[in-house]
């Protein structure tokens, strides 16, 4: 009976327990990216169903007030009023970025971090239910973050919006 419960536990507890532990990040994840980036917002824009890109920066900075807060304090030269502050907020013990789960830590063969979060939420002109993807990759020289969607009933994934910045 022993030996079923050591099989049971093997086959079926265990590998949670692996999943959970890799997929976990923290604020010194981002730290390699800190400082003054240049770049661009491309996004879809729902109503022409064509990308538009636009010239945007970023400085990347922990938050002396929330201690698992990345802040991005973003600059867009060609529209200034929509400049601003977003914070990436870690929590439940790294398994969170912004609300979404870890799906995803990985080093790539580049050497930059990519991190992958999964969210259900809404999206789009009609605010429909959809599962949100956000793709960030790290690294001294880059910081991208990318938004994909895919809409509940559907099975593909649409590119919402995505900055990349590099140095």
């Amino acid at each position: 009976m022993q030996w079923i419960l050591s099989i049971l536990f093997t086959l079926f507890i265990a590998p949670v327990f692996a999943q959970d532990q890799k997929a976990v990040v923290s604020v010194n994840d981002f730290t390699p990216a800190l400082g003054p980036l240049k770049g661009t917002l491309t996004y879809l824009d729902y109503t022409s169903g064509k990308p538009f890109t636009m010239p945007a920066n970023v400085t990347i900075s922990v938050s002396a007030g929330k201690p698992n807060g990345i802040i991005l304090a973003l600059d867009y030269p060609k529209e200034p009023q929509a400049n601003g502050n977003d914070t990436l907020v870690i929590s439940n013990g790294g398994a969170l970025l912004n609300g979404g789960k870890i799906v995803s830590k990985k080093q790539l063969a580049d050497g930059s971090l990519e991190i992958i979060t999964d969210k259900e939420g809404m999206d789009g002109n009609d605010n429909k239910k959809a599962l949100l993807r956000h793709i960030y990759n790290i690294s001294k020289t880059k910081f991208s973050n990318r938004k994909e969607v895919k809409f509940e009933g559907t099975v593909v994934w649409i590119l919402r919006n995505e900055y990349t910045f590099s140095r």
